[in-house]
């Protein structure tokens, strides 16, 4: 469990540790807030309720076997952010590997070093497993992220493409014959 101790954004010392653990189901409201929050920054819209995303949440991010894994930070009786991730298993060089999905902390909890805690917890998840590589994604455009992570001294690997395929084209692509 890693704790750690600091200055808010808001200006106010938090009296209390931070505390970086596995989310629950009973974390999912609290999730369903910071998700809300994440897909504001990236002035996307909300779609859903708050209620009806914890409802979401606690019913698929917490099956058996786990499809993602949570980490949550917390202090002073509030979530500060989260870190959810998955483990891969590559069969051409038989490693296994953790993909970041996100990584948010809310904007009053940037300054006070909980996105640092959340990556060195999950560096010490991978250890503890023996993954040996972790990969995560940033947005060119996001200069805060890409300092904070280059500060931790990734490989940055440009030479990689990144494809998604959505709602429609999933479905066509579903439905080709041969």
């Amino acid at each position: 469990m890693a704790v750690e101790e600091g200055a808010l954004a808001d200006g106010g010392r938090d009296p209390a540790t931070v505390d970086i653990r596995f989310a629950i189901p009973s974390d999912a409201d609290a999730l369903a807030l910071l998700s809300q929050e994440l897909l504001a920054f990236y002035s996307l819209p909300v779609h859903y309720q708050r209620s009806y995303m914890a409802h979401v949440i606690a019913d698929k991010a917490f099956r058996d076997p786990p499809t993602v894994e949570i980490l949550i930070a917390t202090g002073a009786d509030r979530a500060l952010g989260f870190l959810a991730f998955n483990e891969t298993f590559a069969l051409a060089n038989c490693q296994s590997a953790v993909f970041i999905q996100d990584l948010f902390v809310t904007r009053k909890a940037r300054t006070a070093g909980v996105g640092r805690r959340l990556m060195t917890r999950l560096a010490e998840i991978c250890v503890e497993r023996g993954v040996t590589q972790l990969d995560w994604t940033a947005d060119p455009w996001n200069d805060k992220a890409r300092s904070f992570y280059e500060a931790m001294g990734p490989l940055l690997k440009s030479e990689k493409m990144y494809y998604r395929l959505l709602g429609p084209h999933l479905a066509r692509l579903a439905d080709a014959q041969g």
